[in-house]
């Protein structure tokens, strides 16, 4: 297999994950700065279920490759368990290193987030142009959310009676210890193009769990965390006016502090007519134009755009100054305008049926492969967006 047909062959293996790997230009050159061409090759012994590396060689050996020969030609010592190690050490796959297994990952969310250390201006172009050749659609459509969007703490109230799994403590408190921080890679890629983030000036803001957290801090791309610590930097990143966005799962591997100004997945939903559609949240804002001065503390902080200063109903500074509104579709439930208004006017409603997350990775990934959408599908979710129709029956993505 020559070098051309190993990475067509990686991207047409890609493509059939539950988050397919789309044909474009600038996804091939992904590819090719993600894994050498012998990697590309043993990249198709493996699948987003664990695999240890006699499985990964028995599944090369099904279609005529040969694991050990593979490691031999990129000169790798140790055979092909060693090679699969090396790949992980680079972020193109992943490894759970107390059974010695590895698995592949989206590109998003998985690849490119681990790339953190290895990030080049090179990479952040080829990924923004991806979004645009066909990876931004695969994400919208896809048939399960591969993260949500939980409310920031000051935006719950007692008697919202919020389940654990929309809440970030406890998330927090269910990792078992297993926690790591790091740079948030869309900052950084901001960083590298010059658009550094508008909203905070800290860098050190994600937080990892579980397998994502072994992986980081034994790679050394983020440091290991106390409970209490990774409980400080959650606190700092509400305060800070971020969207808590947890993978979408009840035992998440990641909690993500976004923003309306660079953050990757976030911007593919603004740039919808209706983002509420495209994001899993189990909640919305609501406004009380009685109790509202018309301020527009909220507007100013909404990271989607979703409050409108022109509301109807008089306000306490009079009815020369319209209420907030809020702009149906667009919402996502992330708290942050309840915690910025001073005057109690705006508040969180819950959606009901409340939408339940999968329990871990390999669950949400069954879901993603068994919902995954066809092309015409995917067209369809896409050109809805486009025009500000419906995209999903309830308005909203499981």
């Amino acid at each position: 297999m020559d070098e051309r047909r190993a990475y067509a062959a990686l991207r047409r293996h890609l493509d059939g994950l539950p988050v397919g790997f789309p044909k474009s230009r600038a996804g091939g050159r992904i590819l090719r700065r993600l894994f050498s061409p012998a990697e590309a090759r043993v990249a198709l012994g493996l699948s987003w279920e664990w695999r240890n590396a006699a499985e990964a060689a028995a599944a090369l050996a099904a279609i005529g490759l040969d694991g050990e020969a593979l490691a031999r030609e990129a000169g790798i010592e140790g055979g092909l368990e060693a090679m699969l190690k090396a790949m992980a050490s680079k972020g193109s796959l992943l490894m759970r290193a107390s059974e010695g297994s590895f698995a592949l990952m989206p590109f998003v969310v998985g690849m490119y987030e681990l790339q953190i250390a290895r990030l080049s201006e090179g990479l952040v172009r080829d990924t923004a142009a991806f979004m645009y050749e066909g990876f931004g659609l695969e994400l919208l459509a896809s048939g399960e959310a591969q993260t949500r969007v939980i409310p920031i703490g000051a935006a719950i109230r007692p008697e919202h009676r919020i389940a654990d799994y929309d809440e970030t403590e406890a998330l927090i408190r269910g990792a078992g210890g297993r926690i790591a921080v790091l740079d948030c890679v869309c900052r950084r890629a901001a960083d590298l193009a010059g658009k550094p983030c508008a909203v905070t000036e800290r860098r050190e803001l994600c937080m990892v769990f579980r397998d994502f957290a072994d992986t980081v801090t034994r790679e050394g791309w983020g440091r290991a965390v106390g409970e209490a610590e990774a409980l400080e930097l959650a606190a700092l990143n509400q305060r800070e006016g971020l969207v808590m966005r947890p993978s979408n799962e009840r035992e998440p591997q990641f909690i993500c502090a976004c923003c309306g100004d660079c953050c990757g997945l976030l911007a593919v939903a603004k740039a919808m007519k209706r983002p509420a559609d495209f994001v899993a949240t189990n909640h919305r804002a609501a406004v009380d134009a009685e109790a509202c001065v018309g301020c527009g503390a909220c507007a100013r902080i909404c990271p989607m755009e979703a409050v409108a200063m022109d509301g109807p109903g008089r306000t306490r500074a009079g009815a020369d100054r319209p209420a907030a509104r809020v702009i149906e579709g667009r919402c996502i439930g992330c708290g942050v305008c309840v915690a910025a208004c001073k005057f109690g006017a705006i508040g969180l409603e819950a959606l009901t049926p409340a939408l339940v997350p999968p329990k871990d990775t390999q669950e949400l990934l069954g879901r993603l492969a068994a919902r995954r959408p066809g092309l015409l599908k995917k067209l369809g979710v896409g050109l809805k967006g486009v025009l500000g129709l419906r995209a999903y029956p309830h308005g909203r993505r499981r």
